[in-house]
């Protein structure tokens, strides 16, 4: 359903930054921040249309000035990660899913200025979230997701 579906309540879970995923080799992989326009002319590894990482990187680049060039594909963050570690192009990766992944190879940097975010949530029929149910599903990610 549309997100602003009237059947549905959103409980917000967490909101987290896309981090820029280099080679170590890469020239910027020595900056503090990455400026994504400086890597307009790179390829680009990214999740599959229809994910909706793929929608924020993409609309990323786009605020940045630029169509990413996206040379490979994988909704597997640690695949991701292993093909920038092959030199196979530039990636925004989000930054939890960098948390136990092999970062032999690359440089993770914060992107230069406002960094691409998703914002994560659980969907509920409208009026079922206090349902003796539901109310313990959404505690429980809740305390998940602030961990």
């Amino acid at each position: 359903p549309p997100a602003d579906d009237p059947r549905l309540t959103h409980v917000p879970l967490y909101a987290e930054p896309f981090d820029a995923v280099v080679p170590v080799a890469h020239r910027l992989a020595g900056a503090d921040e990455v400026p994504l326009a400086e890597l307009a002319k790179d390829p680009w590894i990214g999740p599959y249309p229809g994910n909706p990482c793929h929608d924020v990187v993409v609309l990323a680049c786009e605020s940045a000035g630029f169509q990413p060039r996206l040379e490979h594909s994988s909704d597997d963050f640690r695949a991701v990660v292993s093909l920038a570690a092959a030199d196979a192009g530039v990636a925004l990766v989000p930054r939890s899913a960098l948390h136990g992944t092999d970062l032999t190879g690359v440089v993770v940097r914060p992107v230069d200025g406002v960094a691409p975010t998703r914002r994560v949530f659980a969907a509920v029929r409208r009026g079922a979230e206090e349902h003796p149910l539901i109310r313990p599903v959404l505690d429980a990610l809740g305390e998940v997701a602030r961990a």
